[in-house]
């Protein structure tokens, strides 16, 4: 579940500072099926709600080779502006469940939700799309503001209100991919998440 967790956090750190807990894991596949448009201009323009479809892993535990083991995750982000005030909030819930590879409700083990703040940072990164084309992304600095834990127990450390994080992203045809994996020098992660659906 550590490496799983780890992985998915990157995904949710849109919404917080969690960069100990960026990258890694079984989820890093280091594509996105977006079809190379040019970079989003606006973090406002992407207000919405976006669901990662259930996403499930048959594994062998360290402890016990011979044992296979299951787990599947989804998330939620919710992405909100104020046209008054032009602030951008994040709400990103992650959910894992343990022993289902289909996300069934009695095997939730763990439920939680980062909140944060949006804004744009000038340039962008380009990723490649699984298709092989180059795809401009966008980048907003995150800053975390709290979670909220409705299942589960976590064993890492909080960020400080208001610690922040780069985040690329890139919306395509109502799908959103973000930056995830290890960072390098621009503090950016080197690939992107799988699209989580706009509804």
């Amino acid at each position: 579940m550590k490496n799983l967790m780890r992985s998915t956090l990157s995904l949710t750190v849109v919404a917080t500072a969690l960069s100990a807990c960026g990258g890694g894991g079984s989820d890093n596949s280091g594509s996105t099926d977006a079809s190379g448009k040019a970079a989003t201009t606006s973090i406002a323009q992407m207000a919405g709600t976006y669901i990662m479809p259930c996403k499930g892993t048959t594994l062998r535990h360290s402890a016990d080779l011979t044992s296979p083991g299951s787990e599947s995750k989804s998330s939620t982000i919710i992405i909100s502006a104020d046209a008054a005030t032009g602030k951008v909030t994040v709400n990103a819930q992650y959910r894992y469940y343990e022993n289902s590879v289909t996300c069934e409700e009695a095997a939730l083990s763990l439920d939680l939700t980062f909140f944060g703040t949006a804004v744009d940072k000038p340039g962008s990164k380009t990723y490649m799309s699984a298709a092989g084309k180059p795809v401009a992304a966008s980048i907003a600095t995150v800053a975390y503001s709290g979670l909220q834990l409705s299942k589960g127990n976590i064993k890492f450390k909080m960020p400080v209100a208001g610690a922040t994080i780069d985040k690329a992203y890139v919306l395509d045809n109502n799908v959103l991919y973000l930056s995830k994996g290890p960072r390098g020098a621009d503090g950016l992660g080197d690939a992107m998440t799988p699209g989580a659906v706009r509804q």
